[in-house]
């Protein structure tokens, strides 16, 4: 983190969030990728909606 500017922004997301790996077959990351940007979203924006829909309809959010 050290001097650079996005240091609090760094240490706010490792503070409050957690990194969700996920492995893929990149010709279906560069498909939904391309999906993505044809829509004008991004691939984390749509995981994310994605999860938190998924949590919500399960009734654990």
């Amino acid at each position: 983190m050290g001097n650079s500017k996005y240091g609090p922004q760094i240490k706010n997301l490792r503070k409050n969030y957690v990194r969700f790996p996920l492995d893929l077959k990149p010709d279906v990351l560069e498909a939904f990728k391309a999906a993505c940007a044809a829509n004008g979203t991004t691939p984390t924006a749509e995981i994310k909606k994605f999860i938190t829909q998924y949590a919500r309809a399960a009734g654990k959010e």
